[in-house]
């Protein structure tokens, strides 16, 4: 596999960033070939205190693991540690299937922080790619955040290249970037901030330097639609700034409906399951739950909002081509919809304009 010039020079600038004596925590899910299954931390402490497992709590998707330390006589030697919760089977340890947002959350002197964060996959189908494009802050979503942050996203070949348009704490502009693979839905990247380079109007001057500047935890959603879990460790303290935002790809100021009208072509995964056929939705016809688009030639594509996210992607989407062919699309993006027919072959839609 060949990466773009472009990503090769920011993991070469990413491998060439001096390795710190502190190691943030490390979080994996373990499943032993007895089918046990169990989470495992391990990092490097800026002493020699480390946190201890003390519990774990689970609520839906949200994982808690219980950590306290010693305080008291503590020496400034970073020290290697390793923690592991108790096995059981892995329908006993996560309940729910999908993915699992789990937090190491430490106890100390009366107050709770949070000293590592990772994303998991638990028995679930391969997580949606999201859409290559321009994205931004969904509206209302589950961790909304207001106008001014700009992202760019890429997909190729099981890679997500990830850049974030924002601006510092002195309010200058800031752009950020990372890459690496996504994995059923969910990816860990590190970001850097570049410096020294030149603008558009500028004569061109390489990046003089690329600064660490934390990581971003990837949880999509739907290929439209994700939650990004920024996360910036202190190495002084061990314990890092958790700061998630739900992002989204859809209409830019324009009615959700709008954003779908065009020429789609509708066709199966297999060539021999169904016929492609061209569909030209000319208008939208907003309703109670969501909108109907209307096709040229009498198709129908009815599609059921996010509540109380109107703006935002929709949830479901189905097609009545008017002929008896029915297609349920649960995957909902600008340019692709993917989905299921009446015979449980799957379905996809392409926009061609």
């Amino acid at each position: 596999m060949r990466l773009s010039a472009k990503l090769t020079s920011a993991l070469f600038l990413f491998a060439a960033l001096p390795a710190a004596a502190f190691e943030p925590a490390r979080i994996d899910l373990v499943v032993t070939e007895a089918g046990q299954a169990y989470f495992s931390v391990s990092g490097t402490w800026p002493d020699t205190c480390p946190p201890r497992m003390t519990g774990m709590a689970v609520e839906g998707r949200d994982v808690s693991l219980l950590a306290a330390r010693e305080t008291v006589g503590c020496r400034p030697t970073p020290t290697p540690y390793h923690l592991a919760s108790t096995q059981s089977s892995l329908d006993e340890l996560l309940p729910e299937a999908g993915t699992h947002r789990v937090r190491l959350q430490l106890e100390e002197d009366g107050r709770s922080a949070i000293a590592g964060f990772a994303l998991v996959n638990a028995g679930a189908l391969p997580g949606p790619a999201l859409e290559t494009g321009f994205w931004w802050a969904e509206q209302g979503g589950e961790f909304a955040a207001g106008p001014g942050l700009g992202l760019s996203v890429e997909t190729q070949s099981g890679l997500v290249s990830l850049s974030v348009m924002g601006y510092d704490a002195h309010g200058a502009s800031a752009w950020h970037f990372g890459a690496g693979e996504m994995d059923a839905g969910v990816a860990h990247l590190e970001l850097g901030q570049f410096e020294g380079g030149a603008g558009p109007l500028a004569a061109y001057v390489a990046p003089e330097a690329v600064r660490f500047s934390g990581f971003v935890d990837v949880e999509a959603i739907s290929p439209a639609r994700a939650v990004l879990w920024f996360s910036r460790p202190d190495p002084e303290t061990g314990l890092i700034d958790l700061r998630p935002l739900s992002i989204a790809r859809f209409s830019v100021a324009q009615d959700p409906g709008e954003a779908l009208l065009g020429r789609w072509v509708l066709t199966g995964a297999d060539a021999d399951q169904r016929a492609t056929r061209w569909l030209d939705f000319v208008r939208s016809e907003a309703t109670e739950s969501g909108f109907t688009l209307h096709d040229a030639g009498g198709a129908t594509l009815r599609c059921e909002a996010v509540p109380g996210l109107a703006g935002s992607p929709p949830a479901l989407c189905s097609l009545d081509t008017g002929d008896g062919d029915i297609v349920e699309f649960t995957d909902i993006a600008l340019r692709r919809l993917s989905g299921w027919d009446a015979d449980a072959h799957r379905a996809l839609a392409f926009r061609i304009d």
